[in-house]
């Protein structure tokens, strides 16, 4: 099972720019449609990204010496794309 891990957050963390302009893409998508009574998106967005960040991008973000604004700030914005890369990178000593 830790092989796996391994394997996707390292996939995760080569591909990291690439989610970055996906999630950007993903929030404009949101911010387009809610004018036309379709909010969904973007209330997902939040909904899932606030519960990662209380659960685990605060913690990773500390791990990494991050500013508690800044992980809130990135986690909130990128989720997972944020925190599996900077997760992988602190445990494998690499630099970020």
């Amino acid at each position: 099972m830790k092989k796996l891990r391994d394997l996707l957050f390292s996939f995760l963390t080569r591909i990291e720019k690439l989610n970055y302009f996906l999630v950007i893409v993903l929030w404009a998508m949101g911010a387009l449609a809610s004018p036309f009574g379709f909010p969904w998106i973007v209330l997902g967005i939040l909904a899932l990204h606030a519960f990662e960040t209380v659960t685990i991008g605060l913690k990773v973000g500390k791990e990494a010496g991050e500013k508690f604004l800044y992980s809130v700030c990135m986690c909130m914005t990128f989720g997972f794309t944020w925190w599996v890369p900077l997760r992988w990178k602190t445990e494998n000593g690499l630099d970020y």
